[in-house]
């Protein structure tokens, strides 16, 4: 894979959107250089000493995010095919998805299989039904059997690094659509602003509470370890600490599955009785706190989550939540970046897509994502 264009000096920055940190003139996609931008991080509190550390910590932590990286780098550095295929041969891609078990997933693989069909690609997709160990085989089947192009979005990376050296020595190059990975060398990496959507969110939250004190906030994150939700949450969580107005006063895992969130937001709520907020890591936790207050009979609690499904916007037009982010899908994106490097063009290095927030002002004139 020819690296065309260099990605500019803002790796070392690169989550200068969220985290605040100071430029270095390191710049790789590896280890070594997301150490060295979270070394440089300037911790920015607001003026709010009392969540001073707090915010420090999720300042670092974002600063090494790859979303945060990946949305500073969006679009400006590019990878060329050194040998391209000709325009009448064939293109074969195996999109790999880590199941199909949540809306926006079936989503991700129907776009796939639309643009596939309009650009003359055949594209197998093949789902690992929510099972790590079963995505990882099946990209090395995939790479055994023979592909033109591997199309992944991984539902973890941890362990992944090993497949995809594999994939390298069969010369199958790889690419990433919504959740990638730092520290190794896809095509292309299209990806959801998970970053810049929490802020936006949190920022929201922010001033819709202004003037308010002590407002009390239980969080219903992701994946446990997953870099989308610590991205989504961490920098959901910035805005609120810096106004010095908001107490977090608890966080529980939701898998971003509405069952499980129901579950953790009923053992937060129980714990603290006098909640005022439950911000979701995406739309199923924030339904699935929505289903607990229910259930408990609790009012005067608000909702926000992200991701813009047609469920939320419901909910927020009954009044039971207040606010998504529209979380676009990017899997047909992919699939023509895909076919774009096969055939000897360039591809951007990252591509995040831009986010909208919906209120209840908003929902009779913004689609839903899914």
């Amino acid at each position: 894979m020819k690296q065309s264009r260099a990605l500019i000096p803002a790796l070392a920055c690169a989550a200068i959107l969220v985290a605040g940190t100071a430029c270095s003139s390191s710049v790789d996609n590896n280890a070594t250089a997301v150490e060295a931008s979270v070394a440089d991080v300037v911790i920015d509190d607001g003026g709010c000493a009392k969540n001073h550390d707090q915010i420090a910590d999720i300042q670092k932590k974002l600063a090494g995010n790859l979303y945060g990286i990946a949305a500073a780098n969006s679009d400006k550095g590019t990878n060329t095919n050194p040998e391209p295929k000709r325009a009448d041969d064939p293109i074969k891609i195996t999109f790999s998805i880590e199941g199909l078990s949540h809306p926006f997933l079936v989503k991700q693989k129907q776009l796939a299989e639309e643009t596939a069909r309009d650009l003359g690609v055949e594209i197998n997709v093949i789902s690992a039904n929510d099972d790590v160990n079963q995505q990882f085989n099946d990209i090395q089947t995939a790479v055994a059997q023979g592909t033109d192009a591997l199309m992944m979005m991984p539902a973890n990376t941890e362990g992944l690094n090993a497949v995809l050296s594999q994939a390298s020595t069969a010369g199958v190059p790889y690419f990433f659509t919504q959740k990638g990975m730092l520290g190794v060398k896809p095509a292309s990496q299209v990806l959801a602003p998970y970053a810049t959507e929490g802020r936006q969110l949190g920022e929201w939250v922010v001033e819709h509470y202004a003037g308010q004190q002590d407002i009390k906030v239980a969080v219903v994150s992701g994946i446990p370890g997953d870099a989308s939700s610590d991205a989504r949450v961490g920098a959901f969580m910035l805005p609120l600490l810096r106004a010095c107005t908001f107490d977090i006063v608890a966080e529980q895992p939701g898998n971003y599955r509405r069952a499980d969130s129901e579950k953790a937001a009923q053992n937060m709520l129980a714990a603290n009785p006098d909640v005022d907020l439950v911000f979701g890591a995406n739309d199923e936790a924030a339904l699935g706190a929505v289903a607990a207050l229910q259930s408990s009979g609790r009012t005067g609690v608000d909702v926000v989550g992200a991701d813009g499904e047609t469920d939320m916007f419901t909910a927020i037009d009954s009044g039971q939540t207040l606010a998504t982010v529209i979380h676009k899908p990017t899997a047909g994106i992919l699939v023509e970046e895909i076919v774009k490097y096969l055939r000897g063009e360039e591809v951007p290095q990252f591509k995040v897509l831009d986010e909208d927030l919906v209120t209840k002002d908003d929902t009779a004139t913004t689609q839903p994502a899914f």
